[in-house]
């Protein structure tokens, strides 16, 4: 666990060592969920501060009409549910839902926010850690929402695999969704977007195998 918190960079810059006090400090607990489990359930579960340990999830969030939009995917390592927990809100308003069997590490975000009455040394790193965490989700937030401008499914698709490329360093990667997740993911019919990844396949545009994409347009 401690090797996979390490890596972390919630953890930067913090030894093994005082990740075991902290843990103590931030008054954690390990729980485990079940494949299709939900670890959050919104507009119920009151919003916590999470490290998966182990397995993958999903952030997703329904609309009143049951349309279902993937707000993000979470794998093992993945801190989440900072920005809800920070807010004060009483319940979450996204739902996270376990993919796999998972094993979850949920810590007090009241305690991560106010230095402890031991003023331990680390305490400030960690802050500044999270801090650092809150600014690149607000990056990736900025991402979706630049997807979401374009008008045409390609349009949206495209803007997507450029950033995959870009991240990557490589016109050969993998996505973290299924075609059904990525539709969601872009809000966007399953249906219309394999017809569009489909023509930009005949189009020379990619080459498509499950999850791996290889983009050759240049």
């Amino acid at each position: 666990m401690y090797d996979i918190l390490k890596r972390n960079i919630l953890f930067k810059d913090i030894s093994i060592e005082d990740i075991v006090k902290m843990l103590k400090c931030l008054d954690s607990r390990v729980q485990e969920y079940k494949k299709g489990e939900y670890i959050f359930l919104a507009g119920q579960s009151k919003p916590a501060v999470g490290i998966v340990l182990n397995g993958n999830a999903q952030v997703i969030k329904e609309n009143f009409m049951g349309d279902l939009a993937i707000i993000g995917s979470l794998q093992t390592g993945d801190f989440f549910g900072e920005t809800f927990a920070c807010t004060g809100k009483k319940v979450s308003p996204v739902s996270v839902v376990a993919l796999d069997c998972c094993k979850v590490l949920f810590l007090d975000i009241g305690r991560m926010t106010h230095t402890c009455k031991n003023s331990c040394p680390f305490h400030h790193q960690l802050i500044s850690n999270l801090l650092s965490i809150v600014a690149q989700k607000n990056i990736i937030l900025n991402q979706k929402i630049s997807y979401l401008t374009h008008k045409t499914i390609r349009g949206r698709l495209t803007a997507y695999f450029y950033d995959c490329i870009e991240s990557e360093n490589s016109r050969r990667f993998a996505i973290p969704f299924n075609r059904r997740e990525l539709a969601d993911y872009l809000c966007v019919d399953r249906s219309a977007m394999c017809r569009e990844l489909s023509n930009m396949k005949k189009e020379g545009i990619l080459n498509l195998k499950g999850r791996i994409v290889e983009w050759l347009a240049e």
